[in-house]
């Protein structure tokens, strides 16, 4: 048997560690001496090199607690690989919070750009549409009805656009060219810098529209407000 400090040593944690471990139930030393010494057999020792593992893979000292005490030696290796399961389906439904969270983070970055502050309630309500679709790479892809005026080869070419909110070169390049003309709205049209950058935006329109310039304008039908709207 060893004595606390020298454990708390080898495994390279304080014995101010051993001793939380032992006030919560989680490890307690083999032996304590008149004295008050403590010390730790093999088996000891061997339950805090499992309790140092799941904690570094994130377990919690509650769920490290709990799976020691439900696990039989009999089962063991069961009742490991089911929990360890149990914390990868976890880690997995965290990652899919964390990348919609990072979706709607730069969906709303877009929209200040293009519209400031003033029309973020409307992108609430957009946002809360979309919680209840996919995630797919990182991004909610734009769903086209079965009985949309698209043709197949013209909806796969849609479905290639750089998605709003996504971090895509070609849609950073198109909200700043964007948020340039909403900038210039004070401005006349007909000046020559709001005709150049009217022509970069068209070019830059149909080359996302892989060139297709009468898909361009259908989709512009589509998407545009009525008259008055």
């Amino acid at each position: 048997m060893i004595r606390i400090g020298e454990l708390a040593k080898t495994a390279k944690i304080s014995k101010r560690t051993l001793y939380h471990y032992e006030q919560i139930g989680l490890l307690q030393p083999a032996h304590i001496a008149e004295n008050g010494y403590r010390y730790y057999d093999s088996q000891a020792i061997l339950r805090l090199q499992k309790i140092l593992l799941l904690k570094s893979i994130g377990y919690t000292l509650e769920q490290i607690k709990e799976l020691l005490q439900c696990t039989h030696p009999a089962h063991e290796n069961d009742d490991w690989i089911t929990s360890l399961n149990e914390q990868i389906e976890l880690i997995e439904q965290k990652k899919e919070e964390l990348s919609r969270k990072q979706y709607y983070l730069r969906s709303t970055i877009h929209a200040i750009r293009l519209k400031g502050t003033e029309q973020l309630q409307d992108l609430t309500h957009i946002i809360s549409a979309m919680n209840e679709r996919p995630l797919t790479e990182g991004v909610i892809a734009p769903e086209f009805r079965a009985d949309s005026t698209f043709t197949a080869e013209e909806t796969q070419i849609l479905q290639r656009l750089p998605v709003f909110g996504s971090s895509n070169r070609r849609m950073e390049e198109l909200v700043d060219m964007m948020g340039q003309a909403g900038g210039m709205m004070s401005s006349s049209p007909y000046s020559s810098e709001a005709q150049a950058l009217a022509g970069r935006l068209y070019n830059k329109a149909l080359e996302l529209f892989e060139g297709d310039a009468g898909l361009l304008d259908k989709y512009w039908e589509q998407i545009r407000p009525a008259d008055g709207a």
